[in-house]
């Protein structure tokens, strides 16, 4: 299916019914489905549609989903990019994929007016607001005089549609690309695991220029016809209040935003009666979490998922798997092959660590004309896409992630999974959040720290911390270093920023 078609479809089927709600701001599939069409209109009457790109740089706002299915509709490449980049990053991203428009939240539009010099490809600015800068269009005016009707424009499902980028081994953002029909397929595996349908209200928190936000939350949401209530910006208050007023009956977030909206001082079952499904990704969901939320919300449907900008939805933790499974990612999620294997492709033994590999129609074609790392990721030229995470499987299939393969910590010659000491830490009733990472170390190589966030109402000392590692850990695995801090950081789609934390320590030590 191609992504014009997801919108589409579901407008011809029910054009009065509600597909987004923002800010008390109610928008209909049919209504939402002629802005896409003008959307792509206006861009191919300026030349723009295969063969170029679009780049989009928004909170998630209405016009994030019009620019999204348009530009899908005109065979343009949409480039999803972060409101945090600084102008020397826009100029690295936007560059390289030769954008020739942008559309640009009001509030951001001086980064683009800072990088502009240096974007000579960049002939047309769209502001959603109003433009600071002569000769760029407000969104509005750049829809009014385009056509209605669907451009006439002959594409396949696998052509490229968009790409939204992650880390790359050489410091600089990799493109994921991936094609219609590999977020078709996303969609799909999402609403079967999550069991959405028409009838959901279903709240859009992750941001639209994440992967999990604009290619798989929300057109799945389209594709079924269900209404998407979209919050621009994260607060967990105005959340709980808009579940109540919409009525929210299932939503997506990363574990730190769950953890806020189950805190004492500002949980509310009666606001949040109607959330029957929850689901957690983005980032590892503690098993503490997972219990939590089956106490407090015990009508709800809680599903922790795993996935990659690379591949889409991988494994799903589901509400009738065993409890004690808790701390793991589930097993394979429908019509997706998973493999655990070692460096040269052989299949690991239960209990033994490996790299997930994952094969399948919703995989990324590669990275944006970056062979190497494209080679990298499917190293063996078989279909297998390596994800860079390592694992342990149980004997009845379940996965439990123990980090990536670059933050493999070798002390003394043993190799130490962080997320192993994660898990260790997070059983821990007073610790709420944690991380683990690797520094140098003159004697073992490396040696582990650990940031620890307490729970508010609790206290916990360095050596409270040091018993409970002696206690359930192996003296090689046990951190060196212990931080208590207030919190951690983390991107928007809830990972934690390692690199920032070992560079802080290494500075202050």
């Amino acid at each position: 299916m191609l992504t014009g078609e997801i919108l589409r479809l579901s407008a011809a089927r029910h054009p009065r019914h509600t597909a987004l709600i923002h800010d008390g701001r109610r928008i209909a599939y049919g209504a939402l489905d002629l802005r896409a069409n003008r959307f792509a209109n206006a861009a191919l009457a300026l030349g723009i549609g295969k063969g170029e790109a679009i780049a989009i740089m928004s909170r998630n706002l209405p016009e994030y989903v019009v620019t999204h299915f348009g530009t899908a509709r005109t065979g343009a490449l949409l480039v999803n990019t972060m409101p945090a980049y600084a102008p020397d990053e826009l100029v690295e991203i936007l560059g390289r994929t030769r954008v020739r428009l942008i559309v640009v939240e009001e509030a951001f539009q001086d980064k683009i007016a800072d990088a502009i010099d240096r974007l000579p490809n960049l002939d047309h600015v769209v502001v959603i607001g109003a433009p600071s800068q002569s000769g760029w269009t407000d969104f509005e005016d750049f829809l009014a005089n385009a056509g209605d009707s669907p451009p006439a424009v002959k594409l396949s499902d696998t052509d490229p549609f968009a790409m939204t980028f992650t880390g790359g081994t050489t410091g600089l953002p990799k493109g994921a690309l991936v094609s219609h029909r590999a977020r078709s397929e996303s969609c799909w595996i999402t609403a079967i695991e999550h069991e959405i349908s028409p009838r959901d209200v279903i709240g859009v928190l992750t941001p639209f220029y994440h992967a999990m936000g604009s290619l798989v939350w929300m057109p799945t949401a389209m594709l079924l016809g269900a209404t998407a209530a979209i919050q621009t910006g994260w607060d967990p208050d105005a959340f709980i209040d808009s579940v109540s007023e919409y009525g929210i009956t299932c939503t997506l977030m990363v574990p730190v935003q769950l953890q806020q909206i189950l805190m004492e001082e500002r949980f509310d079952a009666e606001k949040l009666s109607t959330l029957r499904k929850i689901a957690c990704g983005g980032a590892i969901t503690p098993a503490g979490l997972v219990h939590e939320v089956a106490q407090k919300l015990p009508a709800a449907r809680f599903v922790n998922h795993y996935g990659q900008s690379e591949t889409g939805p991988v494994c799903m933790l589901r509400p009738d798997d065993p409890r004690d499974k808790a701390a793991t990612i589930g097993r394979p999620s429908i019509g997706v092959e998973v493999r655990l294997v070692d460096p040269d492709g052989k299949d690991v033994p239960p209990g033994d660590t490996g790299e997930i590999i994952v094969r399948g129609p919703f995989l990324m074609a590669g990275y944006f004309e970056n062979p190497e790392e494209t080679a990298l990721y499917f190293r063996n030229r078989d279909g297998w896409g390596w994800t860079g995470d390592l694992a342990t499987a149980d004997e009845d299939g379940f996965i439990t992630l123990v980090g990536r393969s670059k933050d493999m910590i070798v002390s003394g010659g043993v190799n130490i999974y962080p997320r192993e000491v994660e898990i260790v830490l997070e059983k821990h009733a007073a610790i709420c959040d944690c991380t683990v990472f690797g520094i140098p170390d003159e004697k073992w190589g490396e040696a582990l720290c650990a940031y620890v966030v307490v729970d508010g109402k609790e206290t916990l000392t360095e050596e409270d911390l040091i018993a409970h590692c002696t206690t359930h850990l192996a003296r090689f695995k046990r951190p060196k270093f212990f931080r208590l801090v207030d919190e951690i950081p983390k991107t928007p789609a809830g990972k934690v920023q390692k690199p920032l934390l070992r560079e802080a320590f290494l500075k202050e030590t």
